[in-house]
Parts: C-alpha cells; sequence; structure tokens
C-alpha cells in the first residue's frame, strides 16, 4: 500500500489526473486536498516503503515480536498522509528511525563489524532526516539525510555478501575514506564545495563497488545469479552518473529532481530488483527464488524511464517527464506483479514435487 500511494502520489505530482475526482466532488474529505498529499510523495517512498521495508527485513531475524511495531509505524505513517496530518506522520517515521537504530545497536553488540557500524549510521541519517523534515518542513533538507540512509544501508548489505570474496582491509578503508567524504557532504547538505566533492565521493564509491562486488562472478553464471549481477552493474552505474550529475549540474531548473530520481528510480530500484527474488519471499519465510527472462524487461524499462527523465528534466520537455513517470510506475509494478506471480508458481510446484 505504501509502495501503491507512493507511485500514485508521484504519478499526480508530475502532471497526470489520478486524483480520483468521483470521491471528492463534494469538495471535503481526504482527497478533496490532493495537492498536499502529493507534496509528501517523497516521504511516502522513502519512509513509508523503503523504510517499512528495511526494517521489515533486519527486525526478523531477531524474532522478537514487539520489534515488528518499527516496521508497523513507518508503514502507518501513510494513514496520517491521506488525512492530511503530516506532522503526525513524520513522528511516526522519526519513531520508527528511533527504532531501527536500537535494532542496529543489537546486531552490533552481536557482531562489531564495519557491516553494522554502517547500518547503524544509515538509521541515524534516516532518523535525523526524518527530523528535520517534522521540524523545518523542507524536503531538500532531509533529502541528503535519505540519500545516505539507504546507500548506506545498501553498501552494508553488499558488504556482507562479499565476505567470502578476496577484498582486503585496505581495500576496505578507501572505501571508508570516501565514505567519511560523502558523510561530511551530508552534514553539509551537498551545499558549496561540499556539493562536488560528494559527487567525486559517489563516484569513486559506485566504481570502487563495480571492482570488488561479485559482478564480474555472477555475470558469467545462467539464471539469477546472472540477472542479479545485471541489476547491480547498472544501479551502480546510474550512482556513478548522480555523483557526475551532482558536480556538473549546478544552475538547471530541475537539477534537484534529477539528482532525486537518478539515485532513487536508477540506483536504489535497481537494489531492489536484484535482491528482490531472494529477500522478498525470505522475508514471507519461503525458500522460492523466483526468476525468469520478462525481469530483464522491466529492469530495461526501469533504466529507459530515469533517463528519459533526465532527459526531459535538461531540456523542459515537460511531456516527456510524464511518459517517463508512467514507465518508472510500471515498471517498478510489472515486476513486483511478475516476482508476486513467478514465487506462487515455484511453492505449487514445490508442493507437487
Amino acid at each position: 500500500m505504501c509502495l501503491l500511494l507512493g507511485l500514485w502520489t508521484g504519478l499526480i505530482r508530475i502532471g497526470w489526473d489520478f486524483s480520483l475526482h468521483s470521491l471528492r466532488t463534494v469538495g471535503s474529505g481526504p482527497w478533496s486536498m490532493m495537492p498536499t498529499l502529493t507534496m509528501h510523495h517523497g516521504a511516502i517512498m522513502v519512509g513509508g516503503f523503503l523504510g517499512t521495508l528495511i526494517s521489515l527485513e533486519k527486525v526478523i531475524p531477531l524474532k522478537k515480536k514487539w520489534l515488528f511495531s518499527i516496521p508497523l509505524l513507518s508503514a502507518s505513517s501513510i494513514v496520517f498522509f491521506v488525512l492530511h496530518l503530516p506532522a503526525i506522520s513524520f513522528i511516526f517515521l522519526i519513531l520508527s528511525g528511533a527504532g531501527l537504530i536500537l535494532v542496529f545497536i543489537q546486531y552490533f553488540r552481536k557482531d562489531r563489524s564495519l557491516i553494522y557500524i554502517l547500518m547503524l549510521a544509515g538509521s541515524v541519517c534516516w532518523f535525523v532526516g526524518n527530523v528535520l523534515l517534522l521540524t523545518r518542513d523542507l524536503y531538500p533538507l532531509a533529502f541528503p539525510w535519505w540519500f545516505g540512509f539507504i546507500l548506506l544501508i545498501i553498501i552494508a548489505e553488499r558488504l556482507e555478501l562479499m565476505k567470502f570474496l578476496p577484498v582486503t582491509e585496505n581495500k576496505k578503508k578507501v572505501l571508508i575514506l570516501f565514505l567519511i567524504l560523502l558523510l561530511t557532504g551530508i552534514l553539509f547538505s551537498f551545499q558549496g564545495i561540499w556539493k562536488g566533492i560528494s559527487g567525486l565521493a559517489l563516484m569513486a564509491i559506485s566504481v570502487w563497488l563495480m571492482r570488488y562486488d561479485i559482478i564480474g562472478i555472477s555475470t558469467r553464471k545462467e539464471g539469477l545469479p546472472r540477472f542479479i549481477a545485471v541489476a547491480l552493474l547498472s544501479g551502480y552505474f546510474s550512482m556513478l552518473l548522480t555523483g557526475v550529475f551532482f558536480i556538473v549540474l549546478d544552475d538547471q531548473l530541475l537539477a534537484y529532481d534529477i539528482f532525486v530520481h537518478t539515485f532513487f528510480l536508477g540506483f536504489v530500484f535497481s537494489m531492489i530488483f536484484a535482491h528482490g527474488p531472494i529477500i522478498l519471499p525470505g522475508v514471507l519465510g519461503i525458500s522460492v527464488k523466483p526468476y525468469h527472462k520478462i525481469l530483464y524487461g522491466w529492469l530495461l524499462i526501469l533504466h529507459i524511464s530515469w533517463m528519459a527523465r533526465v532527459w526531459a528534466d535538461i531540456f523542459l520537455a515537460f511531456d516527456i517527464r510524464k511518459v517517463s513517470a508512467i514507465l518508472s510506475a510500471l515498471a517498478i509494478l510489472g515486476y513486483f506483479a511478475t516476482v508476486a506471480i513467478l514465487t506462487t508458481l515455484g511453492q505449487r510446484h514445490a508442493k507437487v514435487l
């Protein structure tokens, strides 16, 4: 529901008329203030959807029922966005962020590794971004912190999966240096010279991941491992371009839109596409790992969509922007529907056997 509401508000925000006129003919009720709801598209996607997904994934292994209140809080935030009580939504997201910090403290106590330091730092970024949104009510102030939240969590997860690879401690220290530069840029809200430094750091991080992640090994395999490698590679390329845009785009009218969607559509959703066939069934306690070549199609449409959006933002081609948003929504919904269908079919096949 968080994902559907996030995509829906995004489409309305970019200019599509999907605002359910029939539900607001009397001029009252939650749908009568649709423009207000669409203002919070970012919080719905980052907090409601991504925050819930990450929290749920991390609390399940701890096997403590009360911890499920953390993803429940972030998911419930969308109810108050719909009711046009955004301050309550922000408070729910702040509480969820604080809860996730506690979760990663528990993980860190069990394993004092770089992986959980990064995850803990990521959860702190989410918490700070949510606090800034409540107190300052300005999304561009929250964006750098949310950026750090998602990036640090994903990098930590990739490092966890790279444990068996021969990556030396010195090479990891280089990655840490790049991350420190990026986190410093976040502290300064990507302003002034730190915008360019953050862009260079982001480019260096993406190159490091391309070099040392399992991409080279997995691309030589077949089926799901190869798809995961392709999704990872395309995501790292999107991260690289986000860094480039940080450096070269300055006075463009829609530069902020380019930064946000190159990162969140190009990088973050590529990572979701890569991890989805493993993590999503795992969250549901299902052993099936769904895969079909059609997943490449949704991945391709996803990247065509954000690239079209960047082109449209640069040249102010607003009709193309609208089409790009439809393509993004189609790719994301098509991917999740495909994974759900393949998982169901895989379960049925397993039962027959």
